[in-house]
């Protein structure tokens, strides 16, 4: 009986001790298969989401596919221009009207081709061109009245409308609190024409702003056709060579380092048959802050944007390349500069986060810094005008901030002045056709 127990005992030990093994093998198999199972997720997630990652990959492909749509939309655009020999009339979608010059065409990206978010051409040069409307309304012209012969405005009645539309938009006409000199569209030596030429340009743009209710900048600020970067250093007060030739596209180099003059005369290089083109005047910059102001809110990638008279008097950081604006550039084929333009590189694959940062961009670089179709009017580079300042020494007047100072600072509204042969690295332009 004894030995019986005794066996009973000795079987019952093996089996625990068997059991026990047992449990000990399950339980180090559990522990190395939750290690490979962790080791295969962060493959896994390296594999997708890694730099080199699939996610990135695909969405790589994506933003360059859309880029390569979007080139061959524009260049298809640039070859209807060609066969449109006189000014027609369009209507988009909305059943809203404009007439579109010679040798230009709308542009068939989805979002360019609307009055309401704002209308785009292409020229047969490939420049673009946005549109921005003043409505021939009694609360504009109040003075002028809206039934004026449009093919026979005299001098007195140019006049007329200038005042009415400096009233329309005198909140931008004053100095934004900001010690700035006060502008006027008044002809001085060293803006780029003489004095008749001046004249008679002021009055060709306000007839036809009358008349065409409206008229059209530059999409971009004006950039180099050319592979370029004009880097001069510190020279400010030497007029360097203009040699390069404006275009007005998207991921160019800024035309910068120009004097006014200079920057007239390539403004001038960029009319297209029967429209002049030109230095925006002051009363036009104005205009297109109003325009923008008067549009209110619009939509970016399905987000609805606000963009009021405060972000453009006040504070234009969140719509424009500030030393204190935040954003990230997904655009491979755009590029910065960290060092004032001396040397510049490719936005990286997995995009560039600016972060309270001087850096200066090609134009276009970013939808973040774009409204109505409107790129860089905020920030990036100052731009000329032929606006004459009240600073008797700096008479040019270029607006806007710069990639250098604050949004609060120097807003999409503020005026900055500079001598006749001031020229710098954050100074360009933007061309008017009217």
């Amino acid at each position: 009986m004894l030995k019986k127990n005794n066996l009973r005992k000795t079987n019952e030990k093996l089996i625990k001790e068997k059991q026990m093994k047992s449990k000990g093998i399950t339980l180090i198999s559990l522990v190395i298969t939750i290690i490979v199972l962790l080791i295969l997720a962060g493959v896994t997630i390296a594999t997708l989401t890694g730099e080199n990652g699939v996610l990135r990959k695909a969405s790589e492909a994506k933003e360059k596919t859309e880029e390569a749509k979007e080139i061959e939309l524009k260049k298809l655009a640039q070859m209807e221009a060609a066969t449109h020999l006189e000014e027609y009339n369009y209507k988009d979608k909305n059943g809203a009207e404009i007439n579109i010059p010679p040798q230009c065409s709308v542009s068939q990206i989805e979002g360019e081709n609307t009055l309401e978010d704002g209308l785009v051409i292409i020229d047969v040069n490939g420049n673009e061109w946005v549109w921005i409307e003043v409505p021939r309304i009694l609360d504009i012209y109040q003075n002028a009245g809206v039934d004026l012969d449009v093919n026979n405005i005299n001098e007195e009645q140019c006049d007329i409308i200038y005042s009415d539309l400096a009233n329309y938009v005198s909140r931008y006409r004053d100095a934004s609190n900001k010690g700035e000199p006060v502008g006027k569209d008044e002809w001085y030596d060293g803006c780029g024409l003489d004095s008749n030429q001046y004249v008679q340009l002021k009055q060709k743009m306000l007839k036809s702003i009358y008349k065409n209710e409206g008229f059209f900048i530059g999409r971009y600020e004006t950039g180099i056709k050319e592979e370029i970067n004009r880097n001069y250093g510190t020279d400010f007060l030497t007029e360097h060579p203009i040699n390069e030739t404006p275009v007005i596209q998207k991921n160019k180099y800024v035309y910068n380092w120009v004097t006014c003059s200079q920057a007239q005369k390539l403004s001038e290089s960029l009319s297209i048959e029967t429209k002049t083109s030109s230095l925006m005047f002051g009363i036009q910059w104005d205009l297109v802050l109003k325009y923008i102001e008067s549009k209110g809110e619009y939509t970016k990638d399905g987000t609805s944007i606000l963009i009021n008279e405060s972000l453009i008097k006040s504070d234009s950081t969140n719509w424009g390349n500030y030393s204190n604006s935040t954003f990230t550039i997904i655009n491979v084929n755009a590029k910065y500069s960290e060092d004032s333009g001396a040397t510049y590189n490719f936005i990286p694959s997995k995009g560039y986060s600016k972060i309270n940062k001087n850096i200066l961009l090609t134009t276009g670089t970013t939808e973040r810094n774009s409204v109505l179709g409107i790129y860089d009017l905020a920030g990036n580079v100052r731009e000329f005008t032929l606006e004459k300042t009240t600073n008797a020494s700096n008479p040019c007047s270029n607006r806007g901030g710069y990639y250098g100072n604050t949004g609060i600072n120097i807003p999409a509204s503020a005026r900055n002045y500079t001598n006749i042969l001031g020229n710098y690295d954050s100074g360009g332009f933007r061309t008017a056709l009217y």
